[in-house]
């Protein structure tokens, strides 16, 4: 959506709008680079006010702007009395309009390219830039970068400009910069006015600096009925409708750090260095503080690393992106495609947790050998500056399987513990999981069955909670006397113990066999 500030949500004048200062300053160097080049090609995110631009730019300069709704009209007209590639008719139609005017603006060149009937087929503007460079027309085509951040320079444009285009290099390039914080306050107050007068339009643009227009103003839309916003109200509104993580997080099960038992340690650690910076924006903003780039958290499995990071995704809603066993590691091709997606994402909602879950297990698996690479780059900040927002967060079985180059040079910066739990904490943890039915489940002696545990992880306490409920229900079904609470929380845990010294011996007897 491009940018309307004045009949945005008030239905003001039709006046041409303000422009914010990212494209003032598109703007002037557009203008700056057509008075020395016939020829211009202009980059920028969709979504960013490029359309708002170029019609400024036309309008001052006398020039005419081809899009593909322009297109679009002209060939669903042309088609209804003659049957023609569209190519061709759009051909004509750039034709005309360098006839006509000094200045032809082409918007939506990747719609044009790729929409009906390949209106823009690939090399189809070269002999239009031939016929502009002899007539001494001014021509400009715009380009879509894929995403916010994307260019580190000028120079990184160009590069991927000429990479996309095959261009002759005879064109010049502007690239679009991201927005800034007075991007968003004038956007927002042109939106909504003395209703965001208690907005720290810094705090904003820390909290989520990749939003574009139309994101900025649904969330304007959402609070034109309140009578006073403020930054926090501001912020609840984008993580509440705007910010999208790669989850669903209503799909994935609801905990919270208070419902882990013995994982305060690990807890604290993370409220200090991961979730602070995101949730106490004004401390974060005064001091520069920013969320640890690098977290390892380790531990044997079913010591609760995973809950751990269900509890962390509902905490931060949007600004939390997971990479799990969903996402397919073969063919290669299509496992990068989807983890840059995601890293994509996570950077466009900076600053954000980019949790990988049993990350020593995708390190092991050969032909994904170049994840390291990428997350090296994606540490050490060297693919974008929004990467430097982005705290990459893994789970490791074996920590000694996570490679040194990754662990050195304070790249992982925090590391944290999961451990079996301690008697006292496995008592605690039963309780958290024991659910109503059983028959006075008040009475359960928890010590009792948290010291028959030892070595039992969290997610075996959990299943002996489960497993009591089950043999209650098969003497409910079978007509039997009920047992204590107790008798079925030890029975199930004492069955687990049973199948383990089973498998043991199994494992221990079959052994040799194996070796000879």
């Amino acid at each position: 959506m491009d940018m309307h500030i004045q009949t945005n949500l008030q239905d003001r004048a039709t006046a041409q709008p303000a422009l914010l200062p990212v494209q003032q300053r598109a703007y002037e160097r557009l203008v700056e680079q057509l008075q020395f080049q016939a020829q211009v090609a202009f980059v920028g995110t969709r979504g960013s006010g490029r359309s708002t631009i170029i019609r400024r730019l036309a309008q001052e300069h006398g020039g005419k702007v081809v899009d593909a709704e322009a297109f679009a009209a002209l060939n669903f007209s042309y088609r209804n009395r003659h049957q023609t590639g569209a190519f061709r008719l759009m051909e004509r139609l750039l034709r005309r309009a360098l006839q006509e005017h000094d200045l032809v603006i082409v918007d939506d060149h990747q719609a044009l390219q790729h929409g009906g009937s390949y209106a823009l087929r690939p090399g189809i503007l070269e002999p239009i830039r031939r016929e502009a460079r002899a007539a001494n027309k001014r021509l400009v085509v715009v380009h879509d970068a894929p995403r916010p951040g994307m260019f580190e320079s000028e120079e990184d444009a160009w590069r991927w400009f000429k990479r996309v285009t095959r261009d002759s290099g005879r064109t010049a390039l502007v690239a679009m910069e991201d927005f800034g914080a007075r991007d968003y306050e004038q956007l927002i107050r042109g939106a909504l006015g003395e209703r965001v007068a208690d907005v720290d339009f810094d705090v904003l643009y820390r909290y989520a600096s990749k939003l574009r227009c139309h994101e900025l103003l649904l969330a304007c839309r959402l609070l034109i009925t309140e009578t006073s916003v403020a930054t926090d109200g501001f912020i609840h509104c984008l993580e509440q409708y705007v910010l999208h993580s790669n989850l669903r997080v209503n799909e994935v099960e609801a905990l919270s750090f208070e419902t882990l038992p013995g994982s305060e340690g690990i807890i604290e650690g993370l409220e200090t260095h991961v979730i602070l910076p995101f949730e106490n924006r004004s401390l974060a903003q005064k001091l520069g503080v920013k969320p640890k780039r690098g977290v390892l958290l380790y531990g044997p499995p079913g010591t609760g690393k995973t809950s751990i990071g269900r509890a962390l995704a509902h905490r931060m809603q949007g600004k939390f992106f997971m990479i799990d066993g969903s996402v397919n590691t073969e063919p290669p091709t299509a496992f990068f495609d989807q983890f840059q997606r995601i890293v994509a994402l996570a950077k466009e909602n900076s600053p954000s947790v980019l949790f990988i879950d049993d990350a020593d297990v995708l390190f092991g698996i050969h032909h994904v050998s170049g994840l390291v690479r990428y997350l090296l780059s994606l540490l050490d900040g060297l693919e974008s500056e929004s990467a430097g927002n982005v705290c990459v967060m893994m789970t490791a079985m074996d920590p000694r399987r996570v490679p040194d180059a990754l662990i050195r040079s304070g790249r992982v910066e925090l590391w944290l513990e999961t451990r079996p739990p301690s008697a006292e904490i496995r008592s605690r943890i039963l309780q958290r999981w024991n659910r109503p039915g059983l028959p006075n489940p008040e009475s359960i002696d928890y010590a009792r069955v948290g010291a028959m545990t030892e070595g039992f992880t969290p997610a075996d306490l959990r299943r002996i909670a489960a497993d009591a409920r089950l043999l209650y229900a098969a003497d409910l079904a079978g007509a039997r006397d009920a047992a204590s609470a107790t008798d079925y929380m030890v029975n199930a845990a004492q069955d687990i113990i049973d199948v383990r010294t089973r498998m043991a011996r199994t494992l221990a007897t079959a052994a040799p066999s194996v070796l000879v």
